[in-house]
C-alpha cells in the first residue's frame, strides 16, 4: 500500500485501513469447502461494494478468515465487522440450511474478532512528525509573543 491509496472526500483525505480477523463459532473447520468459500467470498465482496469498503486482500482459512480493508470515514470498525459477519452469516445459512442444526440460534460466527489499524507509515514516523510539529509551533509562538510584547511597550512613545 502506498500513498496513492488515499481516499479523497469533499473535506478530507486519508487511509482508514484495518486488518480484520474472525472465526466460526466453536472454531469448526467449515470454511475449507469450495462452495462455502465461494458463498462467503461473494457475500463479503457484495457487502464491501454496497458500503464503500475497499478490500485490499482477503484470505479464507479452514477455521478463520483475514481481511485487509479500507473503511470509509463514516463507518466504524465495529460496524464494519457487524456488517461483514451478519450479512455473510445470513448468506451461509441461506446456502446451507442444515447449518442451523450445528449453529443454534443463527449464530455462525463467534462473538470475538481481531482488528488492527494499518498504514503505510509507521508509529515512529507519526510520533516524530507530531513532536517536531509541536516544537515548530512552540518556537513560532515564542517569536510571536516577543513581537507582540514589543508592540505593547510604551517606550517608543516616551
Amino acid at each position: 500500500m502506498n500513498s496513492g491509496n488515499f481516499v479523497s472526500r469533499n473535506h478530507s483525505k486519508g487511509i482508514n485501513a484495518f486488518h480484520l480477523e474472525w472465526c466460526p463459532k466453536y472454531r469448526y473447520e467449515v470454511l475449507g469447502g469450495g462452495w462455502l468459500r465461494q458463498v462467503l467470498t461473494q457475500s463479503l465482496v457484495e457487502t464491501a461494494k454496497q458500503y464503500g469498503i475497499q478490500i485490499f486482500a482477503m484470505e479464507i482459512a479452514a477455521n478463520h478468515l483475514h481481511m485487509f480493508v479500507n473503511l470509509p470515514p463514516t463507518l466504524s470498525v465495529s460496524s464494519a465487522l457487524n456488517l461483514f459477519k451478519g450479512r455473510s452469516s445470513k448468506a451461509i445459512f441461506a446456502a446451507c440450511p442444515s447449518f442451523r442444526h450445528t449453529y443454534h440460534k443463527g449464530h455462525f460466527w463467534s462473538r470475538g474478532s481481531f482488528y488492527r489499524s494499518v498504514s503505510n507509515v509507521g508509529a515512529e514516523t507519526i510520533y516524530r512528525y507530531i513532536t517536531e510539529h509541536r516544537e515548530k509551533e512552540l518556537s513560532e509562538s515564542i517569536e510571536l509573543a516577543g513581537s507582540t510584547f514589543d508592540q505593547m511597550s510604551l517606550v517608543p512613545f516616551m
